[in-house]
């Protein structure tokens, strides 16, 4: 193995996310981890010098950064571009298609892996497929390290650190507030590249499901009844119906790997969303269409290739504006049922905890900054990270300071409730 020049590797350094990771680490290595060096990858060095042109002109000063030319369909260029580093983040995607090669050239050069991935057929695949491979090699892969883990998460970590007791279900309400601008069809709020991933997990959805039956066929104990909702129900005066992200799959795998590892009694966990009744008669309706016209190649087609179009431009090639991105906003809010200390767990537990996690432009600064923190955290807390393989997020962080991390950089954590105080979502 050769030796780790670079704490860490940037790979889609060019696309929309990745110019917005590199410009936060660039900014974060200016101003506090001057200790960490990192440079970016990619196939074309005229993108690659084009983009470090950019951010000169910001001011950020990475004229001198490494820039090291690969292709994931290129073995060794992958590979001599991962051993030079001792972290990678990986900003491709869909992570379907493009991830896979870069997480086998990690595994064996000794480089730990993190992506920003939404699609959670790919998250189980990674599981079922390098888990232990990567760990006996000593190898952290740690895929959904954006907005769609990172939040909730470390709510988790945070929830469980200031509940001092046995947390035993933890019910989440999460909303977006859009700016009421952006209800107007044509103004974008997510960049191409994100819908094509979306596209992905809707037609992968049907085999994640199978695969996660096949991979997790039991609960590690029976659901508590109170877990079990409506699909609609009503909560602080707003209609809410299950989250379709990955985080109850995510925060499952975490509770599981932390059960089976220390004996830590699991976490049962839920996430629920609401929107705009405007948008309850017009997104769900259409998503529910493309999710079964999504099974055929010619429809799956036409949704990547013309997503102005079928998005009524929602999504776009130039992506969200700056000022769209800063006024969208993000909250988690996490109540919280358990026994304090000392508790008898054989009783019906009765202490609870409301915390709140928020923030905004949870697409892109979110997901930035929470890939960044990551990898800060492996390169500073590696020692806390005692365990390798395909852990997510919640289970490989557990035991570190993330949470302290995330809220030096824009990241809101606070307790809003405890005993019978009720919450309001906001």
């Amino acid at each position: 193995m050769t030796d780790k020049s670079l704490d860490i590797i940037v790979m889609g350094a060019t696309g929309f996310t990745g110019k917005c990771t590199v410009q936060h680490l660039a900014r974060l290595t200016k101003e506090k981890y001057w200790d960490v060096t990192w440079g970016i990858s990619g196939r074309s060095k005229d993108k690659m010098q084009s983009l470090v042109t950019e951010l000169n002109k910001l001011g950020l000063d990475v004229k001198n950064i490494p820039m090291i030319e690969s292709n994931v369909d290129n073995r060794e260029s992958l590979k001599k571009a991962l051993q030079m580093a001792k972290v990678v983040i990986n900003c491709t995607g869909p992570n379907s298609v493009l991830s896979a090669p870069i997480v086998e050239a990690c595994i064996e050069s000794g480089t730990h892996y993190l992506d920003i991935s939404a699609e959670m057929f790919h998250i189980l695949q990674l599981y079922q497929k390098y888990n232990k491979t990567a760990e006996e090699a000593s190898v952290l892969v740690v895929p959904s390290c954006g907005y769609a883990a990172i939040p909730t998460e470390s709510a988790m970590i945070y929830l469980e650190r200031q509940f001092k007791g046995t947390l035993h279900t933890v019910v989440c309400y999460t909303a977006l507030d859009l700016p009421k601008r952006t209800y107007i069809p044509g103004r974008a709020l997510i960049h191409n590249g994100t819908w094509t991933s979306l596209v992905y997990v809707l037609e992968s959805f049907k085999d994640h499901l199978n695969l996660w039956k096949e991979l997790f066929p039991k609960p590690v104990e029976p659901v508590p009844e109170e877990m079990n909702k409506s699909f609609f129900h009503r909560y602080n005066g707003e209609t809410w119906f299950p989250y379709p992200g990955t985080e109850n799959y995510v925060v499952e795998m975490s509770q599981r790997y932390l059960h089976e590892k220390t004996q830590k009694k699991p976490v049962h966990f839920k996430a629920y969303t609401t929107m705009p009744m405007f948008f309850h008669f017009i997104v769900i309706p259409v998503m529910y269409l493309y999710y079964y016209l999504s099974y055929f190649k010619c429809f799956r087609n036409l949704l990547i290739n013309f997503p102005r179009l079928v998005t009524i431009g929602y999504a776009s090639q130039k992506g969200p504006t700056e000022r769209t991105r800063k006024d969208t906003k993000y909250s988690f809010i996490l109540n919280g049922k358990g026994w304090d200390l000392g508790a008898d767990l054989n009783t019906e537990p009765t202490k609870k905890m409301t915390v709140k996690v928020s923030g905004s432009d949870p697409g892109y600064d979110t997901t930035a900054i929470a890939i960044i923190m990551c990898a800060i955290t492996i390169l500073k807390e590696g020692s806390n990270i005692t365990k390798r393989g395909v852990l997510m997020p919640g289970a490989a962080f557990y035991r570190t300071d993330i949470v302290d991390r995330l809220m030096h950089e824009g990241y809101s954590f606070e307790v809003v409730g405890a005993g019978d105080s009720v919450v309001q979502v906001a």
